[in-house]
């Protein structure tokens, strides 16, 4: 089979990485060691079952307790081309999904990588406003809200990390009564960090149920 990983996969696997080497720069025991490596083995191949070559050459290679993040930030970078990235939209699609704003201001799509991506939103810092693009069903969708100010830290609705957050509120049209109201939550300020700490898109999919409930 062809190693193939959606890119949450991918962050995972590199938040295990890390966190082993980590490990290695503070314990000494060698039973705690192969512990850790067991452990870190399990959480990978749990990320990705099959059995795959490239995966098997990683696990060998962060086998060794005198590795340091500089090392291991490259075996890990290998495993990039295996990502299936985001399907980049284009500037039509893009606005079609968010039609009802008028002056929609777009980031600049040609420096995107999409194997980083999950889902894909920027901040309109003019109107305070986030729009978050994501695929569900092969269908490109997207959500706007408000974001508040000032920034704090906090807990992420979306990627369930500790970062700099801001209040998201999205206007939803509610059934039968026509009217308007505001569901949000607290999310990462910077989008691209907080795909990077996204290792389940379930957690993504539970966030946009709960904001689009009516």
């Amino acid at each position: 089979m062809t190693l193939t990983m959606q890119p949450y996969q991918y962050m995972k696997i590199n938040e295990i990485v890390y966190n082993l080497v980590h490990q290695y720069q503070s314990v000494n025991d060698l039973s705690t060691v192969a512990a850790l490596q067991e452990l870190a083995a399990e959480e990978i191949h749990e990320t990705v079952p099959g059995d795959y070559p490239e995966i098997d050459q990683l696990l060998t290679n962060i086998m060794d307790r005198r590795l340091r993040h500089r090392a291991t930030e490259k075996m890990v970078q290998e495993l990039k081309p295996f990502v299936t990235p985001f399907v980049a939209p284009n500037k039509k699609q893009i606005a079609q999904v968010f039609r009802k704003t008028k002056k929609l201001t777009l980031p600049d799509l040609t420096l995107v990588d999409w194997r980083d991506y999950t889902f894909f939103a920027w901040n309109d810092i003019a109107t305070q406003r986030k729009y978050i693009l994501y695929y569900e069903d092969e269908q490109l969708l997207g959500l706007v809200g408000d974001v508040s100010s000032p920034v704090v830290k906090g807990y992420c609705a979306i990627c369930h990390h500790e970062e700099n957050v801001s209040m998201f509120l999205a206007l939803n049209k509610r059934r039968g009564d026509g009217r308007y109201t505001k569901k949000g939550n607290y999310i990462c300020v910077d989008s691209l960090q907080c795909n990077r700490n996204l290792h389940e898109r379930a957690y993504f999919d539970e966030f946009v149920t709960t904001i689009k409930k009516q």
